[in-house]
């Protein structure tokens, strides 16, 4: 027989109503706009869910009437027969001589003979389960049987009547799990969850429970989506998905909220203890690897958590401070979990307004570079300088870069900001050259800005345009750049290095490098973080590490640089120990252009 749930009746107009029938293979999700109201998506077009009353019975039924015969059709004021050669499957006749007038059968009154043959067929239904073990109908079969022996379709005839019924409850199911339900994971979605939300919330004040929410991301999931493509994070939502029903139970909730964003509606949790056990759990799933193709993917979720009454008494309140939570976790390095507190709302606020800032500082020329002296340690001589990016509010004042640099990153401002950084710090190095001073000058790239594919052709054109030699410019990527995507940061290195421009790795030592990848990076500097620089006449591990660290960048031929040196007894520390360039307030902080020019002056400087 036809199975009639593969077809759904939609309509392009709702107000004109033109239903037409599509393939169920087709949708990709359904979404209720409104009540009664749902925008089916196919992956090329869309359309309007046709839910009326005729719409329905016509889709569901005209074929089964097909199938029957007038012993089987809905009876309604003894209609016997329908006109099957006109095609009117809706329309029957009254059984009178006189009038032959049509009718509308309509389901109000199964005709007692086939309601006799559905007690019959069901008396044979006790020899034959409904579905088989591989999804045959072995009843099915022995209604077909039936019919063969006794030479009459009367048991096949209501078989399917009973089929069309069944297949309107199924098409009615799946209806509303496409339109309650992420298409990708299956898990439930934003809608459905805000329904449960509330019918939780009903029965914690009946009941006095107490309801938490888990808002939840993860962490550095785009540079995967983004690099690696996006049928790979599809992949990896999926994985976790499943991993995630091991967590739930049969009354909490686990929905995809968007995007890598899940949300955990838990009915009851007995105190905060009991809460954050639950995070570490949803933080343990997420950070297992996931397998690609034979490699291992990382991940890991920064979570925050709200409870019900104390954080707010209705879902959007609750969903809202459990995402505010779950940023706070963010800015902590992720891979963490935070419970929602008050005071969380005025750094939201505040950190909105600093956003709002920042997207106009650029064009408002609130943007400013600094420089910082890199000294020779073996000459004494100021032999380059590293441009910091500065931003001056008129109302805010000299922002901390430690406070704003993360939120441009965040929100994408870091590249034009980047950008224009490169450009200025290229355009004063020219100038000085131009007065004779020959300095390398050391720019600063973010992650984004590296993997942006026009990247190697920003350099080019930035050189070409301030006339800067490419052998005056070193660029400066972190050591958490680095490791992204390991084999187009190899690329583009030798590429920049083809160009003529130096490459240094920053912060060395405070990720998770392998020392061979560094080795086939062959960069021109390592420079040592201040981290380490800071403890190392006091703090013996420090001082390993450092001398650790100088000695391989001299076996591996590359410069060392370290950071942050404040103090004399540091200077002299690393330069028994071979580093070779050094710079910190020892020798100047930050200075805008002007200001560094003066300080260019005093060269030689003498060490310490």
């Amino acid at each position: 027989m036809i199975d009639l749930a593969q077809r759904l009746p939609v309509t392009r107009d709702i107000r004109r109503g033109d239903v037409f029938t599509i393939d169920s293979s087709d949708v990709v999700k359904i979404d209720m706009i409104k009540d009664k109201l749902y925008l089916v998506h196919t992956k090329t077009d869309q359309f309007y869910l046709n839910l009326s009353f005729d719409a329905i019975e016509e889709w569901l039924y005209e074929d089964g009437f097909r199938m029957l015969d007038t012993h089987n059709i809905v009876n309604v004021n003894q209609i016997v027969s329908y006109d099957s050669d006109r095609g009117r499957i809706m329309l029957g006749t009254l059984d009178t001589d006189k009038d032959q007038t049509l009718k509308t059968a309509t389901a109000a009154r199964i005709h007692k003979q086939h309601v006799m043959n559905i007690m019959k067929m069901l008396e044979a239904c006790s020899r034959a389960s409904n579905y088989g073990p591989d999804g045959e109908e072995p009843l099915a079969d022995l209604m077909n049987e039936l019919t063969s022996e006794n030479e009459n379709p009367i048991f096949l005839r209501s078989y399917n009547a009973m089929q069309i019924a069944e297949e309107r409850r199924r098409a009615n199911e799946k209806i509303n799990h496409l339109a309650f339900h992420d298409a990708l994971t299956n898990l439930p979605n934003r809608m459905l969850f805000q329904d449960r939300v509330k019918a939780c919330f009903e029965q914690a004040r009946a009941y006095n429970r107490k309801p938490a929410i888990f808002f939840f991301d993860l962490d550095r999931f785009k540079i995967i989506n983004d690099t690696l493509g996006h049928h790979v994070g599809d992949n990896m939502l999926q994985v976790l998905a499943d991993r995630l029903r091991t967590l739930v139970r049969p009354e909490d909730t686990m929905a995809r909220f968007s995007g890598d964003e899940f949300i955990w509606l838990i009915p009851h949790v007995l105190d905060r203890a009991e809460a954050a056990a639950f995070a570490r759990e949803v933080g343990r799933l997420v950070s297992k690897p996931y397998d690609h193709e034979g490699q291992e993917l990382f991940v890991t979720a920064s979570i925050g958590v709200s409870f019900y009454p104390e954080d707010g008494t209705d879902a959007d309140t609750l969903i809202k401070h459990a995402d505010t939570a779950m940023y706070r976790a963010k800015e902590k390095g992720g891979d963490t979990f935070e419970f929602y507190h008050p005071d969380m709302n005025f750094r939201s606020l505040e950190r909105l307004h600093l956003e709002t800032h920042l997207r106009k500082a650029l064009s408002r020329d609130q943007i400013r570079v600094h420089y910082q002296p890199l000294v020779d340690l073996e000459s004494g001589n100021i032999f380059g300088m590293e441009a910091l990016v500065r931003w001056e509010h008129p109302e805010l004042g000299l922002v901390s870069p430690g406070e704003f640099i993360p939120l441009a990153e965040e929100t994408g401002v870091i590249v034009p900001i980047g950008n224009w950084v490169l450009r200025e710090a290229c355009m004063q190095n020219k100038r000085w050259h131009d007065m004779g001073y020959d300095l390398c000058v050391s720019v600063n790239i973010s992650m984004q800005q590296f993997q942006h594919p026009e990247f190697v052709a920003t350099i080019q054109e930035t050189l070409a345009e301030t006339g800067l030699d490419p052998a005056w410019l070193a660029l400066e990527i972190t050591e958490s750049v680095a490791m992204k995507n390991v084999s187009f940061v190899m690329e583009t290195i030798e590429e920049l290095k083809r160009i003529g421009v130096f490459i240094s790795i920053d912060d060395f030592g405070t990720g998770y490098s392998s020392l061979s990848y560094l080795k086939r990076f062959r960069v021109h500097t390592l420079k040592i973080d201040r981290s380490f620089i800071r403890d190392v006449t006091t703090d013996e591990d420090n001082a390993a590490i450092v001398t650790a660290l100088i000695a391989m960048s001299q076996q591996m031929k590359m410069r060392s640089l370290a950071e942050g040196v404040e103090t004399t007894e540091q200077l002299i520390f690393l330069k028994e120990r071979g580093c070779n360039e050094v710079q910190g307030y020892i020798y100047s902080k930050p200075l805008p252009a002007d200001e560094f020019q003066k300080l260019l002056d005093k060269t030689p400087m003498p060490l310490g």
